[in-house]
């Protein structure tokens, strides 16, 4: 692994956004740069900015929500909704006359109510529906005007809006929520959990400088930071759902490449099993047992006991081999052990093999198995027409395949991989005669 490559592992690209955002939080608020910005172009800067991130956080949340399988994500997709188009709105537009401006005050209450309301009912496990993704969504901002519309027509409630009840009922609960979504997330582990609480703790500390009276720079600069991470935990998330989503495609395409290359085995055995002899009879016999369990293991992805005989596994494998028509001999030195588990230890031959029938049809080849130190090496060799030139230094890419020959590009990738989490190296060069190509895998040694 690189130094780029260690740093990218480590600071994750979401968390860059965060950075900068605090970074910049900082600098716009000294007194230094306060006095080149003036607060009222300042804060119609950040106000576009505080709701183009909004905006991207409810594409995220609703992207998200159609690949997690989770309500509370349609749940946080709801919230998001309602936080961008009611609570955003009625915070940032300005009204000359005071009635407006009341009404825009209880609307932001409001909104608020309900955004902390959709998401306390995103972590219960039995949500109702009717509060998730988009049909959630507008059912909020219809409860928010209703809400608003309410307070203001009741004097009761009204009064206590006058007063400012209402809104530091607003804070104490935005609080409470925030301290539940971030005990939540670090009790179990979930990065998205507890990075919603810390930008709503942001957003919360914004909403607390409003209400002493502080609406200058720095609150805004705060609601800025708090959309920012907010937005990097949901875009986390939906990294994570990729990735995951992407691992389960390989995972398939890997196995159907596998049962392929076990299946072809088993057929061409088929065919000369009735015709074989006795001793024959008995190791072909063997020899498909050992392929019917294996292909047992690829569909069940059982885990299997590390460790396994070299000689056992390559003699049935080449006897597999033969019966499809390919000429190869085999050498093994007697009494070889491997810590390479069997299963993928004969995936890996299994896969050398394959491909010496794609790329060297009719080609004879050699297995040669040898100890070295604490390793064994197992040698395949074939005296067909070698490399191609245009897939030389990119073998081992998952995808890379001479397209003459067909394939799909995944046996020497996965091959790669099962060798390297082993503990071994595999590589292909071209014999040094000139004639034919030689894959060289290297295993550690187990004990006899």
């Amino acid at each position: 692994m690189t130094g780029r490559d260690w740093m990218l592992s480590r600071v994750p690209a979401v968390r860059v956004p965060v950075v900068v955002a605090v970074l910049a939080t900082i600098a716009v608020n000294l007194s230094p740069a306060r006095t080149l910005m003036p607060d009222q172009a300042g804060q119609l800067v950040l106000v576009i900015a505080v709701a183009g991130i909004t905006a991207c956080g409810v594409v995220l949340a609703f992207f998200l929500a159609r690949l997690d399988d989770s309500r509370g994500i349609g749940g946080l997709a709801a919230a998001v909704t309602v936080y961008a188009l009611v609570v955003l709105p009625a915070t940032v537009i300005a009204f000359t006359s005071p009635d407006t401006q009341h009404l825009m005050a209880l609307l932001r209450f409001a909104g608020c109510l309900i955004f902390l309301v959709l998401m306390a009912f995103a972590l219960v496990p039995s949500q109702p529906r009717l509060t998730m993704g988009v049909p959630g969504g507008l059912l909020g901002i219809v409860v928010s005007v209703a809400l608003a519309m309410l307070i203001y027509t009741t004097p009761a409630l009204n009064a206590l809006a006058l007063a400012g009840v209402l809104d530091r009922f607003v804070v104490a609960a935005w609080i409470a929520v925030t301290v539940t979504y971030i005990v939540y997330g670090i009790r179990n582990r979930i990065p998205m959990a507890y990075g919603l609480g810390a930008g709503m703790l942001v957003v919360a500390i914004a909403l607390v400088l409003r209400d002493t009276g502080n609406t200058g720079l720095g609150g805004a600069c705060l609601r800025l930071c708090g959309a920012i991470i907010m937005c990097a935990a949901l875009a986390r998330r939906l990294r994570e759902r990729f990735m995951t989503s992407q691992l389960r495609v390989d995972r398939i395409a890997e196995l159907d490449h596998e049962l392929h290359n076990v299946l072809a085995g088993l057929d061409g055995m088929t065919h000369v099993l009735s015709a074989a002899g006795k001793d024959d009879r008995e190791l072909l016999s063997e020899a498909v047992r050992e392929e019917i369990g294996r292909l047992r293991n690829l569909l069940d992805q059982r885990a299997e006991p590390a460790g396994c005989a070299v000689d056992p596994v390559l003699t049935r494998i080449v006897t597999l081999r033969r019966t499809n028509g390919l000429d190869v001999e085999l050498d093994v030195e007697p009494g070889l052990r491997t810590t390479m588990p069997a299963d993928a230890f004969a995936q890996v031959v299994t896969n050398l093999l394959a491909n010496c029938e794609r790329h060297a049809p009719g080609a004879k080849v050699q297995v040669k198995a040898r100890a070295n130190g604490r390793s064994v090496h197992v040698e395949v060799r074939d005296d067909g027409p070698g490399l191609a030139p245009e897939v030389r230094g990119k073998l081992f890419r998952r995808g890379v395949h001479d397209e003459s020959r067909g394939g799909s590009g995944l046996g020497l990738h996965l091959s790669q991989q099962l060798v390297g989490a082993s503990g071994g190296s595999l590589s292909l060069r071209p014999a040094a005669d000139g004639h034919g190509t030689v894959a060289a895998l290297a295993v550690p040694a187990g004990r006899p």
